[in-house]
């Protein structure tokens, strides 16, 4: 498989999940969902070797913090 998405599931006792794809539009369309679900989600290319987008979120005292590179 060419691409990885790599995910945390729960914010208490973090649990890392990997799902593999072959088809680009496949990883993109299941990374923009799991975006909307948890903390902090990877999405890479492991042809390459290399990070395409990380997604992170954080509840903090002062409100949300969500990054995107």
């Amino acid at each position: 498989m060419r691409y990885m998405i790599c995910y945390a599931v729960r914010e208490n006792m973090p649990k890392i999940e990997t799902e593999y794809y072959e088809s680009f539009s496949d990883a993109v369309m299941r990374y923009t969902v799991l975006c909307s679900n948890c903390r902090d989600v990877v999405l890479s290319d492991l042809e390459k070797s290399e990070i395409i987008r990380h997604f992170s979120c954080r509840k903090l005292s002062g409100g949300v913090s969500i990054t995107s590179y």
